[in-house]
């Protein structure tokens, strides 16, 4: 398909390459002064090609490789025969700075992620390395660069996606033919040091230092509603708040791209005041709730209420906040009901929301409920303000939502009493019950 002829000049052997194209068209690859194992393994590679181009066929994935790896004078060369596209050539900077620019989808916060990533490239590659010159090796140096410059793991894990999904466009773009980070590790991208619970009571101090309705309600749905501040802000309006069937509808922008623009929050009880502070504020009840819901200060502003009101700060601002509801919720309510109403994925929750809390402690030290012997039914816990309920008890809200189940089983009790039917009278109505049924064997009963 493809021969290997020798040109000697002087003490130096010249190899070519010589084949016929699909129109039957003699074509050349000169490969240099270069030993006849190389040039042999050379035309191996191009019979390869050869075959492609013949049957319209991918490239085997051994040849794109070998293809990758080339350097620009034989690269070029093959290509000129017909065998392959042209490489094109891009640099480092010039193309991630494309692709973000490209990303109409993304929000402010992920372009300046993405562009942080930019900088860890180019701080390592320079800013003119070109893209088909970066190779798994390099890959990997520039992993243990970023473990040696001290960056957390989360950090890291971050960045490495990052560059995995900048690679992976330019081979849409046919400016490479393997993606380099294909096989690097990215890691979990969690920062368990940067998870806090903040607990109501600093919550409180925060909300009561706010100077105005606004700016209270705001702290409110990022603890109780656990909204992402500012962009599920945005859109809230009064048209969303369903008081009849108290809740409120949240417009997310970042889990509209997976096809949910929208979720259904409860009106918890600790959020409801605030709401209807703000309602008795505006002039009526349409339009937008919140007018700083588009600042992008919101959280300078809020570190401010936070040193007014003498608290320590917490890591993550808003996110923080938006956690320590997921945990309170996961404590009564099922984590895909839990999940639903913040907005995330159960996954996602595990990973990166729910925390351990000094509740949780507390709980799992206290003695377990004292058991009634002739129910085999466990005396219900009381809490410091009086409630009875066989379920762990999270404050306010969640106290609220579970108080129903407690009351339909304190009902069920006070009928058994009203009665005078126990439970072990039961229990011997059923035995006298049974006792009355004959013995049967085996097998299956015959028909009469």
């Amino acid at each position: 398909m493809a021969t290997l002829s020798r040109e000697k000049r002087k003490d130096k052997s010249y190899f070519r390459i010589q084949f016929a194209d699909r129109d039957d068209q003699r074509k050349s690859i000169r490969l240099g002064a270069i030993s006849r194992k190389d040039a042999e393994a050379i035309r191996g590679k191009v019979e390869d090609l050869i075959s492609s181009s013949f049957a319209n066929s991918a490239i085997r994935p051994e040849t794109q490789v070998w293809l990758s790896g080339l350097g620009k004078d034989l690269h070029g060369k093959i290509a000129r025969a017909g065998l392959i596209p042209p490489r094109q050539t891009a640099t480092l900077a010039k193309f991630v700075d494309g692709y973000i620019a490209g990303r109409r989808d993304y929000k402010e916060n992920t372009t300046r992620n993405h562009e942080n990533s930019r900088q860890w490239l180019t701080k390592f590659f320079g800013e003119t390395k070109e893209l088909h010159k970066i190779t798994k090796a390099d890959a990997f140096a520039w992993r243990q660069f970023l473990v040696s410059e001290g960056l957390t793991s989360a950090t890291i894990s971050m960045l490495v996606k990052h560059c995995k999904k900048f690679f992976r466009q330019a081979i849409r773009e046919n400016l490479i033919d393997e993606n380099p980070f294909d096989e690097l590790a990215a890691g979990s991208d969690a920062n368990p040091s940067r998870i806090e619970f903040v607990d109501r009571e600093r919550i409180q101090k925060v909300i009561d230092a706010a100077p105005d309705a606004e700016w209270k309600l705001i702290i409110a749905l990022a603890r109780y509603g656990g909204l992402r501040i500012p962009s599920e802000l945005a859109e809230l309006r009064w048209s969303d708040i369903d008081w009849e069937h108290e809740r409120f509808t949240v417009t997310s922008p970042k889990t509209a791209r997976s096809g949910k623009p929208k979720r259904s929050v409860p009106i918890f009880p600790e959020l409801r005041p605030y709401f209807e502070a703000m309602r008795d504020a505006a002039d009526d009840d349409s339009g937008y709730i919140l007018q700083r819901r588009r600042s992008t200060n919101l959280r300078s502003q809020l570190l401010r209420f936070i040193g007014r009101a003498g608290v320590k700060p917490w890591p993550r601002v808003f996110q923080n906040l938006r956690a320590s509801r997921e945990t309170e919720l996961t404590n009564v309510f099922p984590l895909h009901v839990a999940a639903g109403w913040i907005g995330n994925s159960a996954a996602v929750a595990k990973e990166h929301y729910l925390s351990t809390t000094e509740d949780h402690f507390t709980q799992a030290v206290r003695p377990a409920p004292e058991t009634d012997v002739r129910s085999g039914s466990q005396e219900p816990e009381v809490d410091e303000g009086g409630a009875e309920c066989g379920a762990p008890v999270v404050q306010n809200a969640v106290q609220q939502a579970a108080a129903p189940k407690c009351t339909e089983a304190q009902e069920r009790n006070e009928t058994q009493e009203n009665t005078g039917v126990s439970f072990l009278d039961a229990l011997s109505s059923i035995d006298v019950h049974l006792a009355s049924i004959p013995p049967r064997g085996v097998e299956p009963l015959l028909p009469d």
